[in-house]
């Protein structure tokens, strides 16, 4: 696995970022960062970017002598924390090729027949949450950005995953801040009350009560997040 692309580690520094060569077992919640010996590559952390994010490389054993498998991977820090919702690729994407277990999540279908190409997990009670996140508008933002990719919220974290190598340019750094500005200004026109009518229908049936105050701000704010991340993430890969 390439830990330094040509002139990734001299752009990262040249904007303010932190970089590391490699980070042994780094401590993120995520379901990649659970096996044993977990580690990170090439990692870039803009402690003083707009949005603050860490994105690298990742490699580990996730099932006894399955081989290792390669990654990459980026987390931004909510603002509040959120139940262990996971959108999974269809294709072979790095959960998959973990071989992750979902363990006790229900299994949703999504608005807007993205069933094809994702499934969405997410605990008991969770549901209205998670369908309030996941909209048809911020599935479109994930498919034209993330064709292989996997999303995960955790307590106060996001993460993405996906194909290892992900990190093509030291030039996508040029287009982060226009992009943040592009999609912040796409999410104060966004029609936050619409969320209040969207709901995935289980696959799994249960009785999930209406959305309190502040877990409609947390998905305000997840939102939020989502989109910033997935426009950042697609800068990335250009």
């Amino acid at each position: 696995m390439e830990v330094d692309l040509p002139g990734w580690r001299d752009a990262a520094i040249a904007r303010g970022y932190a970089y590391r060569e490699r980070w042994d077992s780094p401590s993120f919640p995520g379901l990649l960062f659970r096996a044993e010996k977990v580690v990170a590559t090439g990692v870039v952390e803009g402690a003083t970017a707009d949005t603050q994010f860490t994105a690298g490389s990742l490699s580990a054993e996730y099932v006894v002598g399955g081989g290792t498998v390669s990654s990459s991977f980026i987390a931004v820090r909510l603002t509040r924390k959120m139940p262990n919702i996971v959108l999974v690729n269809a294709r072979r994407g790095a959960l998959r090729e973990a071989n992750i277990s979902m363990g006790s999540r229900q299994m949703l279908s999504l608005a807007g027949n993205y069933d094809a190409s994702f499934t969405l997990y997410c605990p008991l009670g969770a549901d209205r949450v998670a369908a309030a996140i996941f909209t048809p508008e911020l599935m479109d933002l994930f498919v034209g950005s993330l064709p292989g990719g996997d999303i995960e919220l955790f307590d106060d974290w996001m993460f993405i995953y996906d194909e290892p190598g992900r990190f093509a340019s030291p030039r996508a750094f040029d287009r982060v801040d226009a992009v943040l500005l592009r999609v912040r200004d796409e999410v104060t026109r966004r029609d936050f009350a619409s969320l209040h009518e969207t709901q995935a229908i289980p696959l799994v049936a249960s009785t999930v009560p209406p959305m309190r105050g502040g877990q409609f701000a947390a998905v305000i704010a997840v939102s939020v997040a989502a989109a910033v991340l997935v426009a950042l993430w697609g800068t990335f890969g250009r």
